[in-house]
């Protein structure tokens, strides 16, 4: 015979959230942003020739270190808890370092208005020593990095910021709790 209370041991921890928001991701718009890629490559490389090409692959790599770096330092000092939620993706549009779990809505535009902030100042303190195409490929693949992650925080930004959001290839879902 079972006991009618059952220990907190197992007993799981339920969440309820209310889906307050739903934005699909459109095949078309990921096109587009992968279309936007090759074109700001082709540009670099129509200038600066195979220079600029080997410049436009060294920018896309320093920018996503930089990226990545910038995140992690800002996610130790902000929320130690977090940095564990957040990981290296590849889910067109969702490219570089992203919550692979739910993340609070605050803390997502906390960080990406840091993100946005640090990532120019890197780029423009190596305007004294780095070849044209560089600094070029730098701030086209930041902001091109940043692009989805921009517009959904425009799209958000009448959003309570104590909401959780949650990142999928098809959608992005905003709850509250």
């Amino acid at each position: 015979m079972k006991s009618a209370l059952t220990s907190p041991s197992t007993e799981a921890t339920v969440y309820h959230y209310k889906l307050v928001r739903k934005i699909p991701m459109r095949p078309e718009t990921k096109y587009s942003y992968m279309t936007t890629a090759l074109l700001g490559a082709g540009f670099v490389t129509g200038f600066y020739t195979w220079t600029g090409l080997q410049y436009v692959a060294l920018g896309l790599l320093v920018m996503i270190f930089i990226h990545a770096v910038v995140l992690r330092i800002t996610l130790r000092r902000v929320d130690a808890a977090a940095g564990k939620r957040w990981s290296f993706r590849i889910d067109w549009p969702w490219i570089g370092p992203l919550p692979v779990m739910d993340t609070s809505l605050r803390l997502f535009r906390r960080l990406h208005y840091h993100l946005i902030l640090v990532g120019c100042c890197a780029t423009a303190l190596l305007y004294p020593w780095a070849h044209p195409a560089f600094l070029v490929s730098l701030f086209y693949w930041h902001f091109w990095l940043l692009s989805p992650r921009l517009t959904l925080l425009l799209r958000m930004r009448k959003e309570r910021g104590d909401g959780v959001l949650r990142l999928s290839e098809t959608e992005v879902s905003y709850y509250h709790i």
